[in-house]
């Protein structure tokens, strides 16, 4: 039943939609009156008024944040010289930030990577 009202609907809307149609004229209303569009008048040239800029009497900043998360200093470890050495801290320090994130993640506990105690400054 249902789909019979569907289809009965649509048929309805064809029906108004072709007679709308078939009240339009074929050719422009401006045509009817004998006139052309160069015929028109041009609209007025208006100027273009450039928009004043108000000072405000209040000072808006931006809201800042409750609580900044930082996951370690972003230090880079200390450079010795040697490319095998220099290269095994590298990749322990990606390996521990991908921890860092994967238990920020999971809502594990903050450790750091740089070998030092939270609370206390990293040893140079």
């Amino acid at each position: 039943m249902r789909r019979v009202k569907g289809y009965i609907g649509i048929v309805g809307l064809a029906l108004l939609s072709a007679n709308a149609w078939a009240d339009l004229p074929p050719t422009s209303i401006l045509s009817r009156y004998g006139v052309s569009t160069d015929q028109l008048p041009k609209p007025a040239k208006t100027e273009v008024a450039e928009p004043v800029e108000e000072k405000s009497l209040f000072q808006i900043q931006p809201e800042q944040p409750f609580v900044t998360l930082r996951l370690g200093d972003g230090k880079q470890p200390q450079t010795t010289g040697n490319l095998s050495i220099d290269r095994m801290a590298q990749q322990d320090l990606e390996r521990c930030r991908r921890l860092q994130a994967e238990l920020a993640h999971r809502g594990g506990q903050y450790f750091r990577c740089d070998n030092s105690m939270p609370g206390m400054p990293a040893f140079e």
